[in-house]
């Protein structure tokens, strides 16, 4: 009954952060991403039953992966090593190995509450069920071969201190707090309580056990799905209209009459058409973290206008936004969508030599919006 009414709960929280995912996809579906991941954990854990708790901690390691769909995922989780127990009024503690393994669910509270924004820090509650495996409890036969018959050990598993299978359920709460170091990696700490089958520590008390585990480990990202940025539109400024001149008002002069002269026919001459200069102005605007150019109409503008004006330069200046990272990323970051953009250009035909280009980092923010600050801004001169 304990394990059903678990499940019935698993799958509520579930329900419930599906609907909020997908309320939240529909109304930003520009902003938010999706990536797959592995972890790999190591910390303590300990168990809390009649005795005291610091004397029952033990190593305990981790590996997982699974799906992230901002801002809620899922993962398989396995947690194993080695657990301890023991008695009131005995010493001596045992020690057994054990295995959890567990599906879990997870939502990030930094994206659920942020717009769809990435954050380098993020915070995420978790709940799992699964199932548990303790075995290797040598240590405890030792203590009932040795035990004296005024030591109370009548609440182990099986008759005649024999266990029965020490196979159970485990169902998983906890919270994640992580730290992303790049693009593809983070580190994090992780807190999880877990409440396991009575069978667990070998010993029965009408209840779960409950064991808490405390684990730092490293997380390697893949297969992002890069959010689309919604640049805001580039306002070109528009050349005047070529004023009309005054009408010239030729003053009348009486002359004399002369002799009517035929006049010479004068030679036509052939107007030119003013061909009027197109500017050039664009601005390519990133994804935090981002540098990648791929196919830009952008790029093919500045192209074609450089072919059509050889004899002047196309400057090339990059830029990071202040809000987020420290000078030295952002600079990294600049001199990077700056060097991507020139590359993009030479490889379709723009001479080196018409090429003008610098990094400004967060020094410079050409725009009042930080999120538009990372950018690349190409001008004709």
């Amino acid at each position: 009954m304990r394990i059903l009414k678990s499940a019935l709960a698993l799958a509520l929280v579930a329900c419930s952060l599906t609907a909020v995912a997908q309320d939240s996809a529909a109304a930003k579906e520009s902003n938010y991403a999706r990536n797959g991941f592995v972890q790999l954990q190591g910390g303590v854990g300990t168990t809390f039953t009649d005795v005291n708790f610091m004397q029952l901690l033990s190593p305990t390691a981790s590996v997982g992966g699974g799906m992230y769909f901002q801002p809620v995922g899922f993962r398989l989780h396995v947690n194993a090593w080695e657990s301890k127990g023991g008695f009131q009024s005995i010493e001596d503690r045992y020690k057994f190995n054990y295995v959890n393994t567990n599906f879990d669910l997870f939502v990030n509270l930094m994206d659920l509450f942020s717009n769809g924004k990435k954050h380098v820090f993020n915070v995420s509650l978790l709940g799992g069920l699964g199932l548990n495996y303790a075995w290797n409890n040598a240590d405890l036969n030792t203590i009932l071969q040795s035990q004296s018959p005024m030591e109370n050990t009548s609440n182990v598993w099986g008759e005649g201190h024999t266990r029965e299978s020490l196979l159970g359920h485990n169902f998983r709460v906890g919270v994640m707090a992580d730290f992303d170091i790049s693009k593809h990696w983070s580190v994090g700490l992780e807190v999880d309580m877990n409440s396991l089958s009575d069978r667990f520590n070998s010993k029965y008390s009408n209840c779960d056990d409950w064991m808490l585990t405390a684990q730092i480990g490293v997380t390697y990202k893949f297969g992002h799905r890069k959010a689309k940025a919604v640049p805001a539109p580039v306002v070109v400024p528009t050349e005047k209209a070529d004023e009309e001149p005054a009408p010239v008002v030729e003053e009348k002069v009486e002359e004399k009459a002369e002799p009517v002269v035929a006049p010479e026919p004068t030679p036509v001459v052939e107007q030119k058409p003013v061909v009027k200069e197109e500017p050039l102005n664009e601005t390519l605007f990133y994804a935090i973290r981002e540098s990648e150019v791929g196919a830009s109409a952008a790029i093919d503008k500045v192209v074609a206008w450089s072919k059509k004006n050889a004899d002047k330069k196309i400057v090339v200046s990059g830029y990071g936004d202040k809000g987020t990272g420290n000078a030295r990323v952002n600079m990294e970051y600049a001199q990077a969508r700056v060097d991507k953009v020139v590359a993009a250009l030479k490889a379709k035909g723009v001479p080196a030599s018409q090429i003008e280009a610098k990094a400004y980092g967060d020094t410079v923010q050409p725009f009042a919006e930080n999120d538009k600050n990372r950018c690349v801004i190409i001008v004709g001169k």
